[in-house]
């Protein structure tokens, strides 16, 4: 009889601890699941495609721009515009590589673009390792953002020059990669203040595609953009 009451402790203790181990274990369990399988199975729409019924390139003439439309599908627009560190950059260097561009001007103080550089550089260190994972960042003030400038505003913030470019050009150069290319907003009126360009990520494909826009001041907004570069990886992997 000894032996058996002296058992029910022990089978006690073992039934606490498996209870306690599924209360832990699988809720992880389940959120991994979900994370890696939506990653997995999710997929990014390629934005102004001919093939979805619901586009109408009429709304890019209206713009000014013709649609450059590879494949049936509106590809970003060549260019050749100088970065940070004096050196030429052009369509061709992003060809292979995922990115995100965005539009700035050093000369913003106001809370929006230091929000926007300190959302970037998150999107840096997710993919600090990858390569094929760049940032574009055009300034929409290029007579006044040098290659000097941006370089200074480039270790302000702590980018990584081999992956996050800031370029500079004509203002007609970089006006056109905003409305051209991405269809964003950009309009010069009296000073640099009053320079009119989005607070948009944009994500590109290594195809030049256009998968996907992202508030860039929003951090919920850009987890998701992290998120989805994940899901374009798994594309090209697949």
């Amino acid at each position: 009889m000894s032996d058996k009451s002296d058992s029910l402790p022990e089978k006690k203790n073992y039934k606490n601890l498996a209870v306690l181990l599924t209360i832990l274990v699988l809720p992880a369990l389940f959120i991994f699941f979900l994370m890696t399988g939506e990653t997995k199975h999710k997929v990014l729409p390629i934005m102004y495609s001919l093939r979805l019924p619901e586009f109408d390139p009429t709304f890019i003439k209206a713009s000014g721009c013709e649609p450059n439309f590879v494949d049936s599908t509106h590809r970003t627009i060549p260019f050749s515009l100088t970065n940070q560190l004096g050196e030429t950059i052009s369509q061709e260097d992003l060809r292979g590589n995922i990115y995100v561009a965005n539009f700035i001007l050093t000369r913003c103080t106001q809370n929006i673009c230091p929000k926007m550089a300190s959302e970037m550089i998150r999107v840096q260190e997710a993919f600090k390792d990858d390569k094929n994972v760049k940032i574009i960042s055009y300034s929409i003030d290029p007579t006044y953002d040098t290659p000097k400038v941006l370089k200074e505003y480039a270790e302000k913030y702590g980018a990584d020059n081999s992956k996050w470019h800031f370029l500079t050009g004509t203002e007609e150069e970089i006006f056109q990669q905003a409305k051209c290319s991405y269809f964003l907003p950009a309009e010069k009126k009296d000073t640099y203040v009053n320079i009119d360009h989005s607070e948009r990520f944009v994500l590109v494909d290594k195809k030049g595609q256009i998968r996907g826009y992202y508030k860039g001041t929003d951090l919920n907004d850009v987890d998701r953009l992290i998120h989805e570069i994940q899901v374009l990886q798994l594309e090209d992997e697949q």
